[in-house]
């Protein structure tokens, strides 16, 4: 064999090593620069946090103590209420804040969000305001694994990467409809569909879209649910609506379940 066909190989050789070692040093390179990101999220959370209006004396006797009935609870309310009417624009900043954060970096919390924000800010300023924080912060999320995130989601997930793509693969024409119905139904974790989608290259345009229609129905289940609990500390009872109501969205948080068996080998 020729000396320049031994180079050759040589050369080969070490570029097919190299290019593990570049994207090992790549990988490592961008969890640094996601561990930097949410250190910045979360230094940002605590400073809107500590700039808060304090409460008074009287307001924080009322607020940290357990409630042991009905009276309880209505005062708490009260003085949530109040501290909301009277900083309207320090609550709402720290809950959209922590609210895109949590959704950014798939942390879980946003459900009760979801649902104390029908208690803060009512029905259908909470709606709106849970429909584009989840919609941001998903969007947030899909960003971040497009720019920093792919090698490391391909190395987490790579089995669960291969049967979504087949299955994206399938519903490629009518990929805005499938969307939907993954966002409505359990089939797979809202947080792997974020971090996944760039990566399988579902456009940003219809991953959005599909968030913000697809997240409504439990959207509105939730927000009705803070405003609820709402009414029932003001009032301090429980009357039969209500009870219908509860067990009504305990039904439809299990429904999706029953059927996603049945749903999976439609699917398949």
């Amino acid at each position: 064999m020729s000396k320049s066909n031994v180079s050759k190989k040589e050369v080969l050789v070490e570029v097919e090593e190299e290019k593990p070692i570049q994207l090992e040093a790549t990988d490592q390179r961008n969890t640094r620069i996601l561990i930097v990101l949410f250190l910045s999220a979360c230094t940002f959370m605590f400073l809107v946090l500590y700039n808060f209006p304090s409460l008074t004396q009287d307001e924080k006797v009322k607020l940290f103590r357990f409630p042991r009935g009905a009276d309880d609870l209505r005062l708490i309310n009260s003085v949530i209420q109040r501290y909301v009417t009277d900083h309207y624009y320090h609550v709402l900043l720290a809950f959209c804040s922590l609210y895109i954060l949590l959704q950014t970096f798939a942390i879980p919390g946003p459900i009760f969000l979801s649902i104390l924000s029908g208690a803060l800010f009512g029905g259908v300023q909470g709606f709106i305001l849970v429909g584009l924080c989840a919609t941001t912060g998903a969007c947030l999320c899909y960003t971040m694994s497009l720019v920093l995130g792919k090698g490391l989601v391909q190395k987490c997930f790579s089995k669960r990467l291969v049967q979504f793509q087949t299955q994206l693969d399938k519903n490629r024409d009518d990929l805005i409809y499938y969307l939907l119905f993954l966002r409505v139904t359990p089939l797979l974790p809202n947080w792997f569909i974020n971090i996944s989608s760039p990566i399988l290259n579902v456009p940003l345009s219809k991953f959005a879209l599909a968030t913000f229609i697809g997240l409504m129905p439990m959207n509105v289940v939730h927000v009705k649910t803070g405003l609820m609990l709402n009414d029932l500390q003001q009032v301090g009872g429980i009357d039969l609506k209500t009870v219908a109501f509860l067990f009504g969205i305990g039904f439809l948080a299990l429904l999706p379940t029953f059927f996603k068996k049945r749903l999976e080998k439609k699917f398949e």
